[in-house]
C-alpha cells in the first residue's frame, strides 16, 4: 500500500526546484547570500559544501528556498561576456554552417537558467546546423578552462526528440578574426544528441586545453529540424587554477 501511494505521488505535477546560478556575496559556517541576476538572498548549503565569498554557485529554488549545491569549477572570472544573453545578441555572432538558423534571445521570462533571458535555436528548413560564438578571449598554449552552459530542447506534443547540442571551442589567432577563419581545429568539449525537453535542465561541460596561443571564443553548436528548437543559457568559461 505504501509502495502504491509512492508511485502515485511520483507521477503527480506541482512546484518543480529550478536550477539558478549566483555569486557568494556573504558565508559564514552557518549561512550564505548569494547575488542572483543582482538579488540578494539567503541561501543554504550541503554540510560537505567548500564555498567561499566570490565563488559561483549553482542553487536549486523551490518555494522562494535557496539550496547551493556547490561552487561551480575553475577559478576567476568568467571569459564569457553577457554569458546569459541579458544584453542580447550583443558579444556574440552567429555562423550558419548548413541551411538557415535564427538566433532568438528570449524573455524576460521565468524560464531562463540566469537572469531572465536565454538563446533559442530554430529553424524552418529540413536541417540546419549553425554555431553561435562569444567574443574572444586571450590564451596561451596549455591554458586549461572548465566550459559550461544548460541546454534543453522544445518539441511539439507528438515529436521525437531530434536536435542535437555541443559546447566547442574555437581559436584563432587575431581577436577580430571570425568564424570559420581559426588558427586551429575546433575542439568538442561536450555534445548531447536528441536533447530532451525541460525538466530536467541538460549540461553541457567539460575542460579544454588551448592547442595554441592567441584566442578562444565558446560556440554552441546546434542541428536542428523544425521539429523542434534549442535554448542556451548561462555559458561559462573559467581557467582552472
Amino acid at each position: 500500500m505504501n509502495q502504491l501511494r509512492t508511485l502515485v505521488l511520483d507521477q503527480e505535477r506541482g512546484p518543480r526546484a529550478r536550477v539558478r546560478t549566483g555569486t557568494v556575496t556573504a558565508a559564514t559556517p552557518n549561512s550564505l547570500t548569494v547575488d542572483v541576476a543582482g538579488t540578494s538572498v539567503p541561501a543554504s548549503f550541503l554540510r560537505s559544501a567548500d564555498i567561499v565569498v566570490g565563488d559561483l554557485v549553482a542553487l536549486l529554488e523551490q518555494g522562494g528556498s535557496w539550496l547551493a549545491l556547490g561552487a561551480i569549477a575553475g577559478v576567476g572570472f568568467n571569459t564569457v561576456e553577457n554569458p546569459s544573453f541579458e544584453q542580447g545578441l550583443t558579444n556574440w555572432n552567429v555562423h550558419q554552417v548548413a541551411g538557415v538558423t535564427a538566433a532568438v534571445v528570449q524573455g524576460p521570462t521565468d524560464l531562463a537558467v540566469d537572469g531572465d533571458f536565454y538563446l533559442e535555436a530554430q529553424t524552418a528548413d529540413a536541417t540546419a546546423t549553425s554555431i553561435v560564438y562569444s567574443s574572444p578571449a586571450p590564451v596561451t598554449a596549455g591554458d586549461q578552462f572548465t566550459v559550461s552552459a544548460y541546454v534543453w530542447g522544445t518539441y511539439g506534443p507528438t515529436d521525437i526528440p531530434d536536435a542535437d547540442a555541443s559546447l566547442v571551442a574555437l581559436w584563432f589567432a587575431n581577436a577580430t578574426d571570425l568564424y570559420p577563419t581559426t588558427s586551429s581545429a575546433d575542439t568538442t568539449i561536450a555534445s548531447i544528441t536528441n536533447v530532451p525537453s525541460r525538466p530536467p535542465i541538460s549540461t553541457l561541460s567539460g575542460i579544454v586545453t588551448a592547442p595554441v596561443t592567441g584566442y578562444m571564443r565558446i560556440g554552441l553548436r546546434s542541428v536542428l529540424s523544425p521539429a523542434g528548437t534549442l535554448a542556451y543559457d548561462l555559458v561559462i568559461a573559467r581557467e582552472v587554477g
